[in-house]
């Protein structure tokens, strides 16, 4: 991987990283892969904005901060995860015991590609949008899909690393309009591209990792994470 990485990418250009346990999986977020469900959305919100405050310190400001909180607990949203870790992209392609059996994929993105077939240039060509600062996101809120009859392309952006789960992923985003076309099928597709996992080859690469300090306790700095990992000490 690490000579592909070399071969494919530039110093100092952005590529951003997601694993997925098996490749026949598109890059679709949760909440398009019925079309159906995007009507849902608003209704999907206020139900969880009901059921979660109770359970939040700090309950979200802003429209953004609820989706945000929404995407972090894997209710559905237009959201999709990235990784600017190459590495914690591996180990989710490798890591579910569910999918062993299942050739995996680790796809990598341009993300200032991707912006550019959506129209978003900034005056500095790296700059990546993020809501609560850029304007230009505004049609992307939930509230604002359903008024804007276009069919915008999916953007990449980044959110504040408010999280310790964010931060040790070093987590980024993609989201989508009302267009539910893979990113790997949009524009000119020459934004994005994946490496493929053989089956045979996810438990080496798993030991690999944790040589290398990458495992669910690391990626996931979380006390229900701990609990998990203190009982594999069990016989």
């Amino acid at each position: 991987m690490l000579t592909a990485l070399k071969q494919q990418t530039k110093p100092r250009q952005l590529t951003w990283f997601r694993g997925q346990s098996k490749k026949s999986w598109g890059l679709v977020p949760s909440l398009a892969r019925d079309p159906l469900h995007l009507k849902a959305e608003n209704a999907l919100i206020k139900r969880f904005m009901q059921n979660a405050t109770p359970h939040i310190t700090v309950p979200p400001r802003e429209e953004w901060e609820w989706m945000f909180l929404m995407q972090h607990h894997r209710a559905p949203t237009r959201l999709l995860d990235w990784s600017e870790s190459p590495l914690a992209a591996l180990y989710f392609a490798v890591s579910d015991k569910e999918y062993s059996g299942a050739v995996g994929a680790v796809w990598c993105l341009k993300p200032v590609a991707l912006n550019r077939a959506a129209n978003l240039k900034f005056e500095f060509e790296a700059e990546i949008p993020a809501f609560g600062r850029d304007p230009v996101l505004e049609s992307y809120l939930p509230s604002r899909v359903q008024e804007n009859p276009s069919e915008l392309f999916p953007v990449a952006i980044v959110g504040p690393r408010n999280t310790p789960r964010m931060a040790a992923q070093l987590g980024t985003f993609t989201i989508n309009h009302r267009l539910h076309q893979p990113i790997e099928k949009i524009g000119d597709t020459k934004h994005v591209w994946r490496w493929i996992i053989p089956v045979v080859a996810k438990p080496r690469l798993l030991k690999e990792l944790a040589h290398l300090g990458i495992s669910a306790l690391t990626l996931f700095p979380e006390l229900d994470r701990v609990a998990d990992l203190s009982k594999e000490l069990l016989p």
